[in-house]
């Protein structure tokens, strides 16, 4: 056991100061698998038994299908450190939490066909992937000792579209014509720059009075610690809300933002919300659109390993409530004992999505790894 921690301590140290560690990653295979997806596996030379299966974050339609950029680094902290590492591209880009749970779960088989059966297998992933590998774990969990989700979209593709939503239509409320379309209706060849963001930026920087308004509702909680925060949170959510076609692919072209009942509440004064909610505008969902969010995907807290979660305290794209939500579904499940969620500041000072440090990752690793295999369980 003592030789395990010391190692283990050494991955947390070696990743901060770029130490060479003492296997190299002699053993890379690349493949294609599925339709159009492609892996990448990685064993050390002095591979220590370990696999970590790692799902990537969300990556925009228009880019081409590659093993992406944080799944890169991922490989190039753990895999000198004597840890094997395997990534999926996934066969398409966008929002692919069914196809990236096959292929990373597809990634286990062929590893130990290239390679062997590891000792220990690790499910993480960052953002979108964050949310693929708590699919897995609830879908596959036997297979795995431990999971660690970073900046997960861990509520659920609902509560995300739902939010990002919500800042749309309040925001057309305060700065009425400033966009095109509207929540539910992004004109074809969009430039978000242009035409969403610069011009959100302009209209709250020259009255700030709406932006502050949107950032003290409940159903918009943007996160930030100043203005410039507020204005960043606030763009981001409607630059992600330009994204819809991207969601209207996944519901078959069936409306999925409903907020015909919606009450905005909020640290407003009672005259501002009667007003808000008599002149917000309005959209109707189908049961079908929604029931295809929740199949792409909302946690159901059924967990059996350890878990410990990774985020910023105020990070625009996965907002706090997703880190509430995943909690109460795991706690709603009888499951909390195997949840441990941290919140570190990151490279932002507390603000920014998947910013973390290197110090920060390698120690989430380091503590879920001693938690998993001696029963350490970490503080939050």
């Amino acid at each position: 056991m003592m030789k395990r921690c010391a190692f283990l301590m050494f991955l947390a140290v070696a990743a901060v100061f770029g130490l060479s560690g003492p296997a190299l990653a002699d053993d890379v295979v690349d493949g294609t698998f599925g339709p159009g997806s492609l892996y990448r596996l990685v064993r050390p030379t002095h591979w220590n038994g370990t696999l970590v299966i790692y799902a990537h974050g969300y990556v925009s339609p228009d880019q081409p299908v590659a093993i992406p950029t944080d799944a890169e680094t991922v490989i190039a902290t753990l895999a000198p450190q004597g840890i094997a590492v395997a990534v999926a591209s996934f066969s398409a880009n966008g929002w692919v939490v069914k196809d990236g749970t096959q292929r990373s779960h597809q990634l286990l088989g062929i590893f130990t066909s290239k390679f062997g059966a590891p000792s220990r297998v690790y499910a993480a992933g960052g953002s979108m992937g964050g949310l693929i590998a708590i699919r897995l774990v609830e879908t596959y969990g036997r297979e795995f000792v431990g999971l660690l989700p970073g900046c997960a979209v861990s509520g659920g593709l609902r509560r995300e579209v739902d939010y990002f939503a919500n800042v749309r239509v309040l925001f057309d409320l305060f700065y009425p014509g400033v966009l095109p379309g509207s929540a539910v209706d992004v004109p074809e060849n969009l430039n978000v720059v242009s035409q969403i963001i610069l011009p959100a930026i302009a209209a709250m920087t020259t009255d700030p009075t709406g932006a502050t308004a949107i950032a003290r509702i409940a159903q918009t909680p943007v996160p930030s610690a100043d203005f410039q925060e507020l204005v960043q949170s606030i763009v981001t959510a409607l630059g992600a809300a330009a994204e819809y076609p991207d969601v209207l692919a996944l519901t078959h072209a069936q409306p999925f933002f409903d907020n015909r009942t919606t009450q905005y509440t909020g640290a407003l004064p009672a005259s501002t919300l009667l007003w808000i909610n008599a002149k917000v505008e309005r959209f109707a969902a189908s049961p079908a659109g929604l029931n295809y969010l929740e199949h792409n995907y909302t946690p159901t807290g059924d967990l059996h390993i350890p878990t410990l979660t990774l985020s910023t305290p105020r990070d625009p794209v996965a907002p706090g409530f997703h880190r509430a939500a995943y909690g109460a579904a795991v706690a709603a499940a009888g499951n909390a004992e195997w949840l441990v969620q941290r919140s570190v500041p990151g490279t932002g000072n507390g603000y920014g999505h998947c910013t973390f440090t290197a110090l920060e990752l390698a120690t989430a690793f380091y503590d879920l790894a001693l938690w998993a295999e001696y029963g350490i369980k970490p503080t939050p």
